[in-house]
């Protein structure tokens, strides 16, 4: 029987449209999802909205088949008009014209692609989030003033990079309280290295998506890195899968690492919902394509974006142990790891 937790969802809405959105009384605040979203989070997340006193509309349009499509132009035009967005399409639109002009224009968006209800309740509404918040700064503070990073985990990656002073590390901490800035859920810290340091091998023993056919993955994905580009994909038919598609896209940007993250939530787990899985605790997660103008990177846009991870990881910021085995170690950090997993 499927879990309704009604009073739980009205709780996590409530707290996601206060403390993550940061809505205010009068402010003009639109909820986009596409056919694909929940629709008990879209109508809880609207009624929230309303709820502390903003003017909150919401709309939903025919998902697309990949991400990173422009949704339909009243919706684009709706999203200018708009002090706050909040973001549940399944297919993301992240990297679309309509999100960045939306932005330029003023507006904050809390992203929250794919959420459901039973996200929404562990995710956001159960979860100690100042606690982890307060970690994902830490570990934002050590990569920003880190050079060499090392990655490896025991399904046998082995990746090593360099960081750029000039390139922020970000704590998406998905708090939205500045207009023209975007965020996604907490949980996760994200970064653009220096291209073409990356070397080495990731295997993807997580998730990869898109495309659609894989999702949590049943058997590891091995990809061997050279100056931030994929060169050989391994493994079995999940490999073949994504190597095809790769290939359909035609276009060279998708084999080159546009973003690393590192994921920290304590809630989180595998389901086959992006949003989720980049946030598994201690993983380490890497997005291919488009990348936002805000990482400060060389890629640029490309036709589409996909996102994998490795679990367990061990990770050295010069050096020096920032995780073992997906636990966060660091002297910095050994203390807030230990109060969110306890």
């Amino acid at each position: 029987m499927e879990k309704q937790y009604f009073l739980e969802l009205w709780e996590a809405a409530h707290k996601a449209v206060a403390k993550l959105a940061c809505i205010k009384p009068g402010e003009r605040v639109l909820v986009i999802a596409d056919t694909l979203a929940d629709m008990r989070v879209v109508e809880a997340v609207t009624a929230a909205a309303r709820a502390v006193g903003s003017e909150a509309a919401m709309v939903v349009y025919e998902a697309r088949r990949e991400v990173n499509v422009e949704p339909p132009p009243q919706v684009a035009a709706a999203m200018k008009e708009s002090d706050v967005i909040i973001s549940l399409p399944l297919m993301y639109i992240l990297h679309t014209k309509a999100y960045v002009e939306s932005l330029q224009s003023g507006a904050r968006i809390l992203e929250l692609t794919g959420m459901d209800v039973d996200m929404m309740v562990r995710l956001i509404g159960r979860v100690d989030y100042d606690a982890m918040c307060i970690l994902g700064d830490e570990i934002a503070e050590i990569l920003q003033r880190g050079r060499e990073v090392e990655i490896s985990s025991p399904s046998g990656t082995k990746l090593r990079f360099e960081n750029s002073p000039d390139r922020p590390v970000y704590h998406n901490n998905g708090i939205v309280d500045t207009p023209g800035v975007y965020k996604p859920l907490g949980g996760q810290i994200s970064w653009a290295p220096v291209e073409e340091s990356i070397e080495g091998v990731i295997v993807a023993d997580g998730f990869i998506w898109p495309p659609d056919e894989i999702g949590v993955l049943k058997s590891p994905v091995k990809l061997t890195m050279r100056e931030g580009g994929i060169v050989k994909i391994e493994g079995g038919s999940e490999a073949r899968i994504f190597e095809k598609w790769l290939a359909s896209l035609n276009d060279e940007k998708m084999y080159y690492i546009a973003h690393a993250s590192l994921g920290f939530h304590p809630e989180a787990r595998l389901r086959g919902i992006p949003l989720e899985d980049e946030r598994v605790y201690g993983c380490a997660e890497f997005g291919f394509g488009s990348q936002s103008p805000k990482f400060k990177g060389k890629l640029g846009f490309a036709k589409a974006h996909t996102d994998l991870n490795t679990l367990n990881t061990t990770i050295k910021v010069d050096g020096e142990l920032l995780a073992e085995n997906g636990r966060f170690i660091h002297p910095e950090l050994k203390e807030l790891d230990a109060k969110l997993l306890s």
